[in-house]
């Protein structure tokens, strides 16, 4: 009787190690711990140098697990290509990684300030804060910054609110918006990578 085999295959990896096994790249799943066990350990490739990727295709797993366990009968599940990138670990990583911080904290400030006002001038937001002054208030302006200050600090809580990222501990645990486009953006680098490795045959793919 073939021994049965569940492999699951992830959308995409980071490799910790220059040799890729199936245990990074997949699940494995099997009544026996010892075809288990030695699936997992099976090698699929290995980089050569310190920054690189590579897509592998479900069929060439299956290839390798077939040349070892010819009696294995596996069942697929999830994607069918994989995208495996490799880094090596460089000391100035952190350093680098830290002015990308800041970089991109100066770029989303002053882009978000620059569209914020942009979008105030477009709707005419200081003649809405206007008129809304002379129906609350009346004529004259003495309390006019107290409207400014007032939408300021709700635009800032509307956003703090929507993003649900304004401290350690969320309101909910609901992926925020910007973890859900970050997540998209990541599929469709993905799918991008594995596109093109097809086209160029570059994918490792069965024989």
């Amino acid at each position: 009787m073939a021994e049965l085999l569940y492999l699951k295959l992830s959308e995409s990896c980071l490799a910790e190690k220059r040799k890729v096994k199936i245990k990074d790249v997949a699940t494995v799943l099997s009544p026996n711990p010892d075809i288990k066990y030695g699936v997992e350990k099976l090698e699929l490739m290995s980089f050569s140098g310190s920054k690189e990727q590579q897509v592998i295709s479900v069929m060439y797993i299956l290839q390798v697990i077939q040349e070892h366990y010819p009696d294995c009968q596996t069942q697929t599940i999830g994607a069918t290509d994989v995208v495996v990138y490799y880094r090596t670990y460089d000391t100035s990583d952190k350093v680098k990684q830290f002015f990308k911080f800041l970089m991109i904290c100066f770029i989303a400030f002053f882009g978000a300030g620059f569209s914020i006002m942009s979008y105030n001038s477009d709707v005419n937001m200081v003649g809405q804060l206007d008129v809304m002054h002379n129906i609350f208030v009346g004529q004259g302006r003495d309390a006019y910054p107290v409207a400014g200050i007032a939408y300021s600090l709700g635009l800032f809580i509307g956003i703090i609110v929507f993003f649900n990222h304004g401290a350690k501990k969320k309101f909910s645990d609901d992926p925020t918006p910007l973890q859900v486009q970050m997540r998209q953006y990541e599929q469709e680098v993905n799918q991008t990578v594995i596109t093109d490795a097809s086209r160029k045959k570059a994918e490792r793919d069965a024989d």
